[in-house]
Formats: structure tokens, C-alpha cells, sequence
């Protein structure tokens, strides 16, 4: 059965670091999936363009074969300088009346303040409201933000395990390598390397060779019998 994913980040390249392997594995299965970033991911980046940015992006979707994607246009890494009400409207135009089975976004661990505003955005969107289809929602770490967060920040433990094959991760990687703005050598945990490592270390935490981890913030059975 095909299922309608849906991906919202704060910025072009979060996608991949956080899920690009199970976006691969989605596609594989012959899913639909879109995505949205909130912010133009560059503005704050000395000598980085809105429009390379932009580049990189369209180059990463088209190797992970994401169905479609769109980037509003609020400042990067400043998130919290809007209303939430003001970011939750202009996405809301986005998403219209389309439908999602599964939704995937950032955890609330996360350092950075856009990601977790990103994680407020979403969960507000897709509040479980009477007569409505309520999406599940997975949430995810984006290497090099969680890292450095307080362990006495750290909210949640990571508790759903997405098996990878070496398809999978071998998509991420070249994902990842279409941001040259972004890439990093090792031991960076922005790196190819880097990620093939986590991907390996969270596969042996579910006795599997690959896997990318999550955060069930909301899982709904579809039996009313169970």
C-alpha cells in the first residue's frame, strides 16, 4: 500500500542527516513524499547564497527521488524572532488539504532553536483533532545539534529503529555529498563517514547491520479492537 510522507525541517539538509536513509527505503517501497523547509537555510551563512542553497537542495531531492519539495523564505537560524502563529499559517498554505499516513521532523532534544521550533511547528499542525486523519509522527537528531546539547536538556530516548539496506545509506551519502556547502571531513558529524558510522551503531542496537533511530512522538493504531 502506497503511504503519503511527509518531511518538514528547519533547513536544506536536515532532511538527510536526520532521514535521508529512510527516505531512500520509502521511495523504494514505492511511497509518496514531500517536503518542507522553514527557513531559506543560508541567510545567516557568511559567503553561503540563498540560491546555491537552493541548488544543493533540488541536486539532494533529486538523488533521494523526494517527490516534492518546497522552502518558505523565514530567516535562518532565527526562528524564534516570528510568531509560532505566523509560521504555522505559512506552512499550513503549503500542506493545504493533502493527507499524511507518517510525518517526520526533528526531536525536541535538539541544541539548535530552529529545529526545535520546527518540532513545536509540526505538532501543532497535525494536532489530533475530532473527525480529522491524524498523522503518526517520528522525530529524529540532526548530527552535530544533539551532540552538544546539556544531557540535562535531553528529554526523550530514542525508541523506533528504521532497518536500512546499503542502498539506503549509500543514497544518504550521495545526498549528502550534493550540500558541498555543508559536508565536513571526519570526524565531523556532518561527514560521510561520520553517518556510515551512525548508521552501523544504530543498526547493532536493533541487532541489524543499518539503521536510522527515532522518537515515536505519536504512533495510533488503526484496529479500534486492539
Amino acid at each position: 500500500m502506497k503511504n503519503n510522507i511527509l518531511i518538514i525541517v528547519a533547513h536544506a539538509d536536515d532532511e538527510v542527516l536526520g532521514c535521508g536513509g529512510t527516505i531512500a527505503k520509502h521511495k523504494r517501497a514505492g511511497d509518496h513524499v514531500d517536503l518542507i523547509i522553514l527557513t531559506n537555510s543560508a541567510a545567516s551563512q557568511e559567503g553561503r547564497s540563498i540560491e546555491n542553497r537552493l541548488r544543493e537542495l533540488e541536486l539532494s531531492c533529486k538523488i533521494l527521488k523526494i517527490d516534492t519539495f518546497k522552502m518558505l523564505n523565514f530567516e535562518d537560524n532565527q526562528l524564534d524572532k516570528y510568531p509560532l502563529l505566523e509560521i504555522i499559517k505559512e506552512t499550513q498554505k503549503i500542506l493545504g488539504k493533502t493527507s499524511y499516513n507518517l510525518v517526520y521532523t526533528h526531536s525536541i532534544n535538539d541544541l539548535n532553536i530552529d529545529h526545535r521550533i520546527t518540532n513545536q511547528v509540526t505538532l501543532t499542525l497535525f494536532r489530533p483533532l475530532p473527525n480529522t486523519k491524524t498523522p503518526n509522527i517520528l522525530t529524529f537528531d540532526i548530527p552535530s545539534s544533539v551532540e552538544y546539547q546539556s544531557p540535562n536538556q535531553l528529554k526523550i530516548e530514542k525508541n523506533y529503529y528504521s532497518l536500512l539496506s546499503k542502498e539506503d545509506l549509500d543514497l544518504k551519502l550521495k545526498a549528502l555529498e550534493a550540500y558541498k556547502s555543508e559536508s565536513n571531513d571526519f570526524p565531523h558529524p556532518r561527514s560521510s563517514e561520520y553517518l556510515e558510522i551512525q548508521a552501523k551503531h544504530e543498526g547493532s542496537r536493533c541487532g541489524n547491520e543499518l539503521a536510522e533511530s527515532f522518537y515515536i512522538e505519536r504512533m495510533i493504531s488503526t484496529n479500534k479492537n486492539d
